[in-house]
C-alpha cells in the first residue's frame, strides 16, 4: 500500500473518531432522553466506521457491501440551530447533514486523483458517506414522525 493512501486511510480514521466525539459531546449537551439516546446511538455507529477503516490494513482488505442510494433528503432540509432541547427529529437533521458534508467531500477528492488506488478508496469513502446519510436519512424518515404510525 502507498504511503500515501496510509496517510489518507489514517485521515479517514481520525475523521471517524472526531465524529465519534461530536456526537458524544452533543449527547452530553441535550437535555431530550430520546435525543440524547439518538446523539449516543450515532457516536457508537461511528466507531463501526472506525473499524471497518482499520480493516483496510488487514490481508482482507475493506470491503463495502451493498450500494446505497442518494435519496437527497438531506439537501432538502435545513439543519437546525443547536439547542439544549433539541428534538430527536432535529438531531437527526444536523447528523444527515454531517454525513452529506463528508459524503461531499470524499466525492470532491476522489474527483481531483487520477485514477488508480488512491482514487478507488477515496470513491470507497464516498460511498460509505453516502450509506451513513442513507441510514440517518431512513432512521428520519421512519423515526422522526411517529404521528403518521
Amino acid at each position: 500500500m502507498e504511503t500515501e493512501l496510509l496517510a489518507i486511510i489514517n485521515n479517514a480514521i481520525a475523521q471517524e473518531e472526531l465524529s465519534h466525539e461530536f456526537y458524544q459531546r452533543m449527547a452530553k449537551l441535550v437535555s431530550h432522553k430520546e435525543t440524547k439516546e439518538t446523539f449516543e446511538y450515532l457516536a457508537k455507529d461511528e466507531l463501526e466506521h472506525k473499524a471497518f477503516l482499520q480493516s483496510c490494513f488487514t490481508a482482507e482488505g475493506c470491503k463495502l457491501v451493498g450500494s446505497p442510494q442518494n435519496v437527497h433528503l438531506a439537501e432538502m432540509l435545513k439543519a437546525p440551530a443547536f439547542t439544549e432541547d433539541l428534538s430527536p427529529k432535529e438531531a437527526l437533521v444536523i447528523a444527515m447533514k454531517r454525513e452529506e458534508g463528508s459524503y461531499k467531500f470524499y466525492q470532491g477528492l476522489a474527483a481531483l486523483q487520477p485514477p488508480g488506488e488512491i482514487r478507488a478508496f477515496l470513491e470507497k469513502m464516498a460511498q460509505m458517506e453516502l450509506g451513513h446519510k442513507e441510514k440517518v436519512e431512513y432512521i428520519y424518515d421512519n423515526v422522526a414522525f411517529p404521528e403518521v404510525w
